[in-house]
């Protein structure tokens, strides 16, 4: 995970210029790929499960996957809390492939 920083311009615009250095690796996985244009990584909205240690998410946020360096920006983050049992809470993150 690298958080996105955020900065203001002198019109008060804030944007997010640069990510911080990678954090703890934890479990996650993809749960919906997006549809197949002719590409492999083609563009589409991605849906991961990450590890709710993560939260809280926001826009512009990366999801980093350790083993190969692929990394997602975030569109959305949110909540997903078991009624029972807590140790298989997740967050449900919408994203976007970053091609680097």
């Amino acid at each position: 995970m690298r958080r996105a920083i955020v900065t203001v311009d002198a019109h008060g615009t804030r944007s997010a210029s640069d990510w911080a250095p990678a954090g703890l690796a934890r479990p996650g996985r993809l749960v919906e790929e997006p549809a197949e244009d002719g590409e492999r990584d083609g563009p589409g909205v991605w849906v991961l499960g990450v590890d709710p240690e993560e939260w809280p998410l926001r826009a512009r946020d990366l999801v980093v996957e350790a083993s190969t360096g692929r990394e997602w920006v975030v569109i959305t983050a949110e909540r997903r809390a078991h009624a029972v049992d807590a140790s298989v809470d997740w967050l449900r993150v919408e994203s976007t492939l970053r091609q680097t």
